[in-house]
């Protein structure tokens, strides 16, 4: 039987069409797998780490497999002072960016990182951080320019400070060298008479164990918990102003994915994410509100460390010291010509107001 011209023309045009609806954009990044390589600074068996597996399994579930994740810990692919430009190169898919290591790239996402930024509700913190990033502009326009997109936020629970000796109030730092993480609590503990030193969290350990530093300050417990810095410190003074349980910590702070690799995943996995990362930020506060007490009841029992609140007096002389670092910080981004940060920290204070309230 023969057919007829035009039907072979059809069939023909048929298949065709077929082939590229196949070979189709959307179509071909559906099926794809693709395997993230992520930059960890911390070790594998450690409160984070744990977290950050349940993370990875979870993502690897909702996916069906097609986002698979490979760690890499303890800075073997990219060192935590270097996770951005790891990101940015390639080196890595996925790292941990800590915004007072890149003052100059994140000036706005800095101020998240102020003083006294957040009390004792850590999940309404984590909260307001994600909208804050997500919706106040200059903030949002800093992530797009690095073309990194956050996926899991982080918050360090109240930063003491760890000593070897006990303190008798808190203007015995005075003269002291002190580690920070950075931006605005340069100016914090210099308020408070000490002699702040920049130092990435793996190197806080060895410092205070050889003496070369005399207080290790922003020492969040359950991140110093995963470094054993409960084997080289006696004492935690909590360093409050009045009412809180401490001063704040690290907020400005998560695991960020290249921009470039998220854009080639569907949309429906990116929406995964997206969602994945307020499921994430719920369970993580929530787990290191209840876990830190934990921690601290083990390092008493074991270790016999001492935690101290600050003295009425001190308190006061924290919450004075804390208010004039952070308008220092202010000052010095807007001579910079970064003229909306007091906006940002205002943005960003309302937006924990309001999820404290619901």
């Amino acid at each position: 039987m023969r057919l007829s011209r035009r039907c072979v023309s059809a069939g023909i045009a048929g298949l065709v069409s077929s082939f590229f609806v196949l070979l189709s954009p959307s179509t071909a990044i559906a099926q794809q797998t693709h395997v993230w390589k992520i930059a960890e600074p911390i070790p594998e068996k450690s409160w984070f780490g744990n977290l950050h597996k349940w993370w990875a399994a979870e993502v690897e579930k909702r996916s069906n497999g097609q986002i698979k994740v490979q760690f890499f810990w303890a800075n073997s692919l990219v060192k935590w002072a270097d996770a951005l430009p790891g990101i940015q190169s390639g080196i890595a898919d996925m790292a941990w960016v800590s915004s007072t290591y890149y003052p100059t790239q994140f000036p706005n996402y800095l101020m998240l990182d102020n003083v006294f930024n957040f009390g004792d509700n850590y999940v309404a913190a984590l909260k307001a951080a994600i909208d804050t990033m997500e919706n106040q502009p200059d903030v949002k326009a800093e992530i797009q320019k690095a073309d990194i997109v956050f996926l899991m936020p982080h918050i360090s629970g109240h930063a003491p400070v760890g000593t070897k000796n006990k303190l008798n109030s808190v203007k015995e730092l005075s003269g002291k060298s002190l580690r920070t993480y950075g931006g605005v609590r340069v100016d914090y503990y210099k308020s408070l008479g000490a002699n702040p030193i920049f130092m990435p969290f793996n190197d806080m350990y060895q410092a205070i164990d050889r003496g070369t530093i005399d207080a290790l300050g922003d020492m969040a417990i359950v991140l110093s918990n995963a470094f054993k810095l409960n084997e080289v410190v006696n004492h935690v003074h909590y360093v409050n102003p009045p009412g809180a349980g401490g001063n704040g910590g690290a907020l400005a702070s998560g695991l960020f994915v290249s921009g470039k690799k998220f854009r080639a995943l569907s949309p429906e996995l990116q929406k995964m994410l997206i969602d994945l990362r307020m499921e994430y930020a719920i369970k993580y506060g929530q787990t290191l509100m209840n876990d830190e007490a934990d921690v601290k009841a083990a390092w008493a029992k074991s270790n016999n460390i001492q935690f101290h609140k600050s003295s009425p007096s001190d308190a006061t002389f924290i919450k004075k010291g804390g208010d004039a670092a952070n308008d220092v910080m202010f000052k010095k981004q807007e001579d910079q010509g970064f003229k909306n940060v007091r906006k940002v920290w205002e943005y960003f204070l309302k937006a924990r107001q309001k999820y404290e309230a619901s």
